[in-house]
């Protein structure tokens, strides 16, 4: 009976609540890769993005033609039921193995791992903090993607992933720079303000919640951008 408890542990795997046998799981691997290889330079160059969290979602249509996505935890997903890779870079691989011939939807995000401004407990839901937020703070870079796929054993998926936000640049024509300074004008501060910007993203649909109030950014003399 030893025997048996035993061979039966090795010959199942976890999937959500139900326990797979062998012949039913299919292993399926993720390439990921930042965008363009990098080759399109937004906050930084993507180097900061060192921490990797990711979420598989089984899809299914009900009675009612109604689309259910469901959170499926796997081998490895944290009570959260979310994958984390702590040495994550451009070109990282992660495995899981999932039910045959179902559908899921995987998705994926690549932060800093010192960055505290986003929250990622639920990957449908990732909220966005600005508070304190500072100008060319590359640790606030980050990436995300979303892939739906039909299991089967050894599909492999190459997913690229993209930075969710927009980048802003802020500058000042030097003749009207200097046209200022010439008529006397001394700049000791400015300040740039964002309006509209959400306060969370969902990885799932791509879509945006609440918008936050105004987010400033101020710049002393020493501080201002060159």
């Amino acid at each position: 009976m030893l025997a048996a408890a035993a061979l039966l542990a090795t010959s199942c795997i976890y999937d959500g609540l139900e326990y797979l046998e062998l012949e039913d799981q299919s292993k399926v691997t993720f390439n990921l890769e930042l965008e363009g290889a990098l080759s399109t330079k937004g906050i930084s160059d993507g180097l900061s993005a060192n921490q990797l969290y990711y979420s598989i979602y089984k899809v299914e249509v009900n009675e009612s033609g109604e689309e259910v996505v469901e959170l499926q935890k796997f081998v490895g997903s944290d009570e959260l039921g979310r994958g984390v890779k702590s040495d994550f870079a451009s070109g990282a691989t992660v495995t899981v193995n999932l039910a045959k011939e179902q559908t899921y939807r995987a998705v994926f995000w690549a932060q800093n791992a010192a960055c505290t401004a986003y929250n990622t407990e639920d990957l449908t839901n990732v909220k966005i903090s600005y508070a304190s937020a500072a100008n060319n703070d590359e640790n606030r870079d980050a990436f995300c993607a979303v892939t739906e796929f039909v299991a089967d054993a050894g599909l492999i998926c190459n997913v690229e992933l993209k930075r969710p936000f927009a980048q802003v640049n802020v500058g000042v024509v030097q003749s009207d720079w200097d046209q200022a300074v010439a008529s006397g004008v001394t700049v000791k501060e400015s300040s740039v303000v964002i309006k509209n910007a959400a306060t969370s993203l969902n990885l799932l649909t791509g879509a945006v919640g609440p918008e936050t109030e105004d987010v400033e950014v101020s710049y002393t003399a020493a501080a201002i951008p060159t």
